[in-house]
């Protein structure tokens, strides 16, 4: 059923949208939490360096590295401690001249290189970063110096962020693939998850259709014995009003079991054929024709011929009189009602139906397609229904595989189909 086709899709969609949400906040933050304390670690090397004037204080054995590192149990606490770090420093002056560099702990860049990058670093805006260059990631620090010029000092941290960047592949990796397997174990168990509304809505239109039929015997009756007591006594308000009554009854089982019937159809079981739009939609329209005048309503018509395309010429005539059938109900007193017809792409056509309707202003239309659902203006006996025309030309279009919105625009409502 199509109902229920789109329903395990929403589902469907609601549950991947959830498990994103959950899965890249919590990876979000594991990264986040992972990238501060690998720029904690490096600031913390780097500090030291700075406060030791450009050179990696050493570490003497026996002494503990506690009094330079604020967190030291990540390191190895060995003398090579200190001629693991890669790093070089710069003491420029006033006027940018070098008066010590420092190339002892590093390979990567020579003493021209390196007082290129010292000099940049001191002429920018920023006293503390990252870098790359070429592959390799660096940090830096440019310090003042009390007696005058800037330290700078410049440090491989490659394998940190290396660390962390693999982190983030693996973690982005590990994410995607949990949510492909969590969508398809859900898509394997989702029909279970929504069996009770399945088999609660079979139930339902088990029961309608069955009713439908079984009310029907009851209301013919009614109706015989009405039309005896006319050819017996004649016409009376009495007889007049049970006729009224059995054939708003009876359009209303019929509409029941139509509804009913299109929930169970499928897109496979209808009768599609080469239908004239044009002609189809013109039918519908002037067959209101006469209601419209009645009421001393305008009909304003805009339906180009030759339209043709290929569907189920029932259901489409079906949706068509639903929405002319509710403009000609909802059309302010003396308003005007239009239907237009256009072409849309190269295989499709959208027809729609304005009416004026100028308390429509601040009504949820959302609702509008809802079984059985009134505006608060319907709730009276002067507006013939029972909210299910809308309803059931939702369910057709999307068997056929349209759309059908409604929008509210200065004084007008419009319904429209788009296939």
């Amino acid at each position: 059923m199509d109902m229920i086709h789109r329903l395990r899709r929403k589902f469907l969609l609601l549950a991947f949208i959830a498990v994103v949400i959950i899965l890249a906040g919590a990876l979000g933050l594991i990264n986040g939490i992972t990238y501060m304390k690998m720029r904690s670690e490096v600031n913390t090397l780097l500090t030291a360096i700075v406060q030791n004037d450009g050179i990696m204080p050493s570490h003497q054995p026996g002494t503990s590295t506690e009094s330079w590192l604020s967190d030291p149990e990540w390191y190895n606490d060995t003398p090579e401690f200190a001629h693991q770090t890669r790093y070089f420093s710069v003491i420029l002056d006033e006027n940018d001249k070098i008066r010590r560099l420092n190339l002892s702990n590093i390979s990567a860049f020579n003493e021209l290189q390196a007082l290129e990058i010292a000099r940049s670093l001191a002429d920018g805006t920023q006293t503390q970063g990252l870098f790359k260059n070429k592959r390799a990631s660096y940090c830096f620090s440019v310090t003042p110096r009390t007696e005058g010029g800037k330290l700078v000092v410049v440090m491989d941290c490659t394998r940190d962020v290396g660390a962390v960047e693999a982190f983030m592949r693996y973690s982005l990796r590990f994410g995607l693939a949990c949510i492909l397997l969590y969508m398809l174990i859900l898509g394997l168990l989702s029909n279970y998850a929504i069996r009770p509304f399945v088999e609660n809505l079979a139930s339902q239109k088990r029961f309608i259709t069955n009713a439908g039929h079984e009310l029907k015997t009851p209301i013919a009756i009614i109706s015989a014995n009405a039309e005896a007591l006319e050819l017996i006594s004649g016409k009376s308000q009495w007889t007049d009003n049970i006729l009224f009554q059995v054939k708003r009854v009876t359009r209303l089982i019929n509409e029941l079991i139509m509804l009913a019937k299109l929930g169970e159809k499928k897109e496979q079981e209808l009768k599609k054929e080469p239908v004239d739009i044009s002609r189809t939609f013109q039918e519908a329209v002037q067959a209101f024709a006469p209601v419209v005048q009645s009421e001393k309503k305008q009909l304003v018509t805009e339906i180009p011929e030759g339209i043709v395309r290929e569907t189920d010429p029932k259901y489409l005539y079906e949706i068509f009189n639903i929405l002319m059938d509710n403009a000609a109900k909802y059309c302010d007193e003396g308003g005007t009602i239009r239907a237009f017809l256009e072409t849309h792409g190269r295989h499709g056509f959208r027809a729609s139906v304005a009416n004026d309707y100028k308390n429509g202003a601040g009504v949820d239309y959302t609702h509008f397609f809802e079984r059985f659902y009134r505006g608060d203006e319907s709730h009276n006996s002067q507006k013939d229904g029972y909210g299910i025309g809308l309803s059931m030309a939702e369910e057709a279009t999307h068997l056929l595989g349209g759309k059908i919105q409604v929008e509210y625009k200065e004084g007008v409502i419009t319904f429209g189909v788009t296939f």
